[in-house]
């Protein structure tokens, strides 16, 4: 059926706008999907260290069992809720806290999913569940990476940023970041209406109030900032960091032992994992990656230690932090299948170390 266009006085008429549905990214979606992540696994360590020190308990008993899977999925449900119910800038950050522990909770016993006997300890659980971590961690990377373009997601960010407007008053930061949107829409040509529309809304934000200087956020932030200048001075900084790096270094190098023994033991050379013997010649894929990967990380580790007693910290965090990123995103995967136990551990002193290693460069190197 053919379109018959609609003509005037003046010629014939612009064709009916184009509706878009494509998905545009929250302004602060980075920021929540790193909630999820961190809310993600604190839970599931958490819970491991729980289960462990109170002997594996299980409530209910009898015939029924209220797995903590329940528990993680009853927290999706409300934070699916409070998404579709609130409205309010704060819903954002709940939901994400709800997803990260409820998902924490659920994935925390895949073991019992994918084995006919459902068996919580088997080896591939724990690989599973780390690379969930990362495939989430790895999507709050990419979508803080993303800039966000175009007249549309500057509408949808004024849009979440007017919400801060009627909640008031405005922080100082939030007021900036919104009247920079405001102006790159009124000045994009392709979407006269809302260049018209940020045109009007411009003097509504211009009026609204704004925190005091003295507000409490700005004023906490301030005091953590002075206690740790008083407290955790460069020297004492780098000294945390050249002390975790070299010892982690070090015990990370128990990898390349492992490497020689798998190699090069002598038929008397025994090789215990994780309370299972590793029969002499054999050599398991994933130990001899495990092992690889130690071995390259405490090297690094170890060299980034000798770099910061030099003095050198650029080139010593950069090392330490390429060195804690092989460990955090590759070795661990593999790791986890033959000590589970042991790769939580691994991850709680590397990302600490990592946090040390990015507060520091951020203080005193590119900051």
């Amino acid at each position: 059926m053919s379109t018959i266009p609609v003509t005037t006085g003046l010629g014939t008429a612009d064709p009916e706008p184009h509706r878009s549905r494509g998905p545009v990214q929250r302004a602060d979606g980075a920021r929540s999907l790193r909630l999820v992540a961190v809310s993600f696994g604190v839970t599931v360590v958490l819970t491991r260290l729980y289960l462990a020190l109170t002997g594996y308990p299980q409530i209910g008993g009898g015939q029924y069992h209220l797995a903590h899977a329940l528990w993680g999925g009853l927290l999706l449900l409300i934070g699916g809720l409070l998404a579709l119910l609130w409205a309010n800038h704060w819903v954002q950050h709940v939901t994400a806290v709800c997803v990260g522990v409820g998902s924490g909770l659920f994935v925390d016993e895949v073991g019992k999913f994918i084995t006919a006997a459902n068996d919580y300890f088997t080896p591939l659980a724990a690989p599973i569940i780390y690379v969930v971590f990362l495939a989430v961690l790895g999507l709050a990377t990419l979508a803080r990476r993303t800039h966000l373009d175009g007249p549309r997601a500057r509408a949808y960010a004024a849009a979440d940023g007017l919400k801060e407007v009627a909640d008031g008053p405005l922080t100082p930061a939030a007021r900036t970041a919104l009247l920079a949107d405001l102006t790159a829409m009124a000045a994009d040509p392709s979407r006269p209406d809302l260049a018209a529309h940020a045109a009007a809304t411009r003097p509504l934000v211009e009026a609204a109030p704004v925190e005091p200087p003295g507000h409490r956020t700005r004023t906490l932030r301030a005091a953590v900032l002075r206690a740790e200048n008083v407290l955790f001075p460069r020297w004492v900084h780098r000294l945390a960091l050249i002390a975790g790096s070299a010892l982690l270094g070090l015990f990370s190098l128990v990898g390349l032992v492992v490497l020689i023994v798998l190699w090069a033991g002598g038929p008397e050379t025994t090789l215990i994992l994780d309370d299972q013997v590793v029969p002499h010649g054999s050599r398991p894929p994933l130990l001899v990656v495990a092992s690889a990967g130690e071995a390259i990380v405490g090297v690094l580790l170890f060299l980034a230690a000798v770099a910061l007693v030099l003095g050198r910290d650029r080139w010593g965090t950069t090392t330490a932090r390429a060195g804690l990123v092989i460990a955090l995103a590759g070795v661990n995967v593999a790791l986890g299948y033959l000590d589970a136990e042991l790769v939580v551990s691994a991850v709680v002193v590397e990302f600490a170390l990592l946090l040390l290693v990015e507060r520091y460069r951020a203080r005193f190197v590119t900051g």
